[in-house]
């Protein structure tokens, strides 16, 4: 399977003249799922709610892997935004903690 593929790929670029075209053919081909992948990431940490009886410790490794997940789509969340999602993620029981 991965030989065919490698064919096809190769078929379709050898057209290129250049190092430079063959990156933008790529980024054309592939660059599509980069975006959907950064999409995905970045709902689901907008989804990631603190579940009734789940320990704050276990929510916040939740997050972790969320925030982590994000970064290694390359998308970029400042500070102060990473802090208002972990609050707004948080049950009621945290309202005091919570940003207003």
């Amino acid at each position: 399977m991965l030989t065919s593929m490698t064919n096809t790929l190769y078929k379709q670029l050898e057209s290129c003249k250049t190092a430079k075209t063959v990156l933008d053919k790529l980024e054309d081909m592939f660059g599509g799922q980069a975006t959907l992948a950064q999409y995905s990431a970045i709902t689901s940490l907008m989804n990631a709610q603190q579940k009734a009886n789940t320990s704050i410790k276990d929510h916040m490794i939740n997050l972790m892997g969320c925030f982590v997940n994000v970064m290694d789509n390359k998308t970029n969340l400042n500070q102060n935004t990473q802090i208002e999602m972990v609050f707004k993620s948080l049950s009621k029981n945290f309202f005091g903690f919570q940003v207003v």
